[in-house]
C-alpha cells in the first residue's frame, strides 16, 4: 500500500512517541513494584500509576485516530492492541508487557508505510541468501517478542532467567547476522542499510542493558535508583527494538524479491 502523506507519517511518530513514553511509565511502576522480591505493592507512589493510566490512554486515542486516518489492517491491528493492552495489566501483566510491544510495533509500521521512502516504490533485489532473507524478516520480530515475554515471565517469577538470557543471545546472533549481510551485500540501497544499521545499534545496546540490569540486581537493593534507571531503559530500548525489528522485516519484504519475480516467471 503506497499512502505517502507527510502529516500522517508525523502523526504516526508522535503515537509512537506517546507509546514509548508510556510504556518506560509502566517500567517504573512496574520496577518499583519488583514482583522478582515480591515487594508489595502498596509501595507505589499512586502518582506513578496515574500517569501511566493517564497516558496509556492518551496513546490509545491517539491510536484509534491514526487507525481511522490509515484505513489499514495495520493501524486497526494496532488500535486492538492497544485496547487489549489498556485492559490486560490485572489479567496478565505477561500479556501485558508483549501486547505494548505490538502496539509500538504497529505504529512504527504505519509510519513506515506512510514515509516518502516507501511511496517511490521498491529497489528491487534479487533473494540469493540461504536460508531466505524474505523468511529471516519474519523471524526478527517473532523472536523479539518471544524474549519480551521470556523477559516477563521472569519479571513476574513465571520461569528462571537462564531461558531470557540464552535467547537475547539467539536474537543478537539473528540480528547481526542479517544485519550485516544487508549492509555489506546492498551498501549503496537508501532503506534497508540505514534500517539495518539501526536495528544492530539498538539491540546491541538493549543486549548490553539486560546485562547492566541483572548486575545491578546483583549490587545493589531491587527498588533503588541504579536498579530503577536501567531497567526503565531495558524495558523501553526493548520495545524500540521491536519497532525497529518489524520495521526493517517489511522493507525486507517490500524490497527483497525472489529470483522468479525479478525475471518475470
Amino acid at each position: 500500500m503506497k499512502t505517502e502523506s507527510p502529516w500522517l507519517y508525523r502523526y504516526a511518530i508522535f503515537v509512537a512517541f506517546v507509546a514509548v513514553i508510556a510504556i518506560a511509565a509502566g517500567a517504573v511502576v512496574t520496577s518499583l513494584e519488583r514482583p522478582i522480591a515480591e515487594a508489595p505493592a502498596a509501595h507505589i507512589n499512586p502518582a506513578f500509576e496515574f500517569w501511566h493510566s493517564i497516558i496509556g490512554s492518551a496513546a490509545v486515542l491517539l491510536m484509534l485516530g491514526l487507525a481511522i486516518a490509515y484505513r489499514s489492517q495495520l493501524g486497526w491491528i494496532g488500535f486492538a492492541a492497544a485496547v487489549l493492552d489498556a485492559a490486560s495489566p490485572h489479567l496478565s501483566p505477561i500479556l501485558h508487557a508483549v501486547l505494548a510491544q505490538v502496539f509500538l510495533g504497529t505504529v512504527a509500521g504505519v509510519a513506515v508505510a506512510t514515509s516518502a521512502s516507501w511511496s517511490r516504490g521498491p529497489e528491487p533485489i534479487e533473494d540469493t541468501w540461504r536460508p531466505s532473507m524474505r523468511s529471516l524478516a519474519i523471524a526478527v520480530p517473532a523472536i523479539i517478542l518471544l524474549q519480551t515475554a521470556l523477559g516477563a515471565s521472569y519479571r513476574y517469577r513465571a520461569m528462571g532467567v537462564i531461558w531470557h538470557i540464552l535467547n537475547a543471545m539467539i536474537v543478537l546472533l539473528l540480528i547481526l547476522i542479517v544485519a550485516v549481510f544487508l549492509i555489506r551485500q546492498f551498501p549503496q540501497h537508501r532503506t534497508l542499510r540505514p534500517a539495518a544499521i539501526a536495528l544492530a545499534v539498538i539491540t546491541s545496546i538493549q543486549v548490553l542493558l539486560g546485562f547492566t540490569t541483572f548486575m545491578m540486581l546483583i549490587l545493589f537493593p531491587e527498588t533503588s535508583l541504579a536498579v530503577v534507571i536501567t531497567s526503565v531503559l531495558h524495558v523501553t530500548i526493548g520495545a524500540l527494538t521491536f519497532g525497529a525489528g518489524l520495521a526493517l522485516a517489511m522493507l525486507i519484504r517490500y524490497n527483497i524479491r525472489d529470483a522468479r519475480s525479478l525475471t518475470g516467471q
